[in-house]
């Protein structure tokens, strides 16, 4: 299952990170959802790992030294399960105690923001919030993020296309923080963008669910 962009990034400049959002959203575009694995778990663990260890070097006191990072495989009900135990956490949220944090502090440590971004690029002009590649749009004289997101057809009538849905949400916040790393860097190299190699993990077939702050497992669906 794959998601259709609605542009060609080649088109758009994002400035001094336009290189490697470029291939991000490339290879984000070419990840085949909800299909069994194209690579190996082995491969799948160690960007997980690549993750965690870039994440670690900027806040240690969130990603700890130790994280055990299990593999599990089946179907439908098995993915379900995983996300009833994602979403009955209460005191601890993968994408928010720990991904988001990191993403935020990275942020303030460059004094970025969409608004600094969007007139770093010359985007505020009104005509600018239609084309469907830019990543910000204004309304006023506040800038909002406008990230590019794949597009799927959804039957809400389904459980399982309800379940992809609710997890390909889950999985484009990454993408959204990994956009904004690369432009607080402002720079087109993608080495020690944390959020690089989590983005390539799933597109190797193994989706990540953090169950706590130190779990993760990295579910597969089996090939039929």
């Amino acid at each position: 299952m794959k998601g259709r962009l609605g542009f060609d990034p080649q088109e758009y400049d994002y400035g001094a990170a336009t290189a490697a959002l470029r291939q991000l959203l490339v290879e984000w575009a070419d990840v085949d959802w909800f299909e069994p694995p194209s690579g190996k778990g082995a491969d799948a663990r160690a960007l997980f790992q690549e993750h965690h260890a870039l994440a670690r070097t900027h806040m240690p006191e969130v990603f700890p030294a130790r994280l055990q990072v299990e593999s599990s495989v089946g179907g439908w009900g098995e993915f379900d399960a995983l996300r009833e135990r994602v979403l009955a956490g209460t005191n601890w949220d993968w994408k928010f105690s720990a991904l988001k944090r990191l993403s935020s502090y990275h942020s303030k440590t460059h004094g970025w923001s969409p608004a600094v971004e969007a007139r770093r690029q010359g985007l505020l002009g009104p005509s600018d919030s239609t084309r469907p590649g830019n990543i910000f749009v204004r309304h006023g004289d506040q800038v909002f993020w406008q990230a590019p997101r794949l597009r799927f057809k959804f039957d809400e009538a389904s459980p399982r296309d309800r379940f992809s849905e609710w997890y390909f949400t889950y999985a484009h916040m990454d993408m959204v923080e990994c956009i904004e790393w690369q432009l607080a860097e402002q720079s087109d190299k993608l080495e020690g963008n944390p959020f690089v190699p989590l983005l390539r993990c799933y597109a190797t077939g193994y989706l990540p669910f953090g169950l706590d702050a130190t779990t993760v497992v990295l579910f597969a669906f089996a090939a039929a």
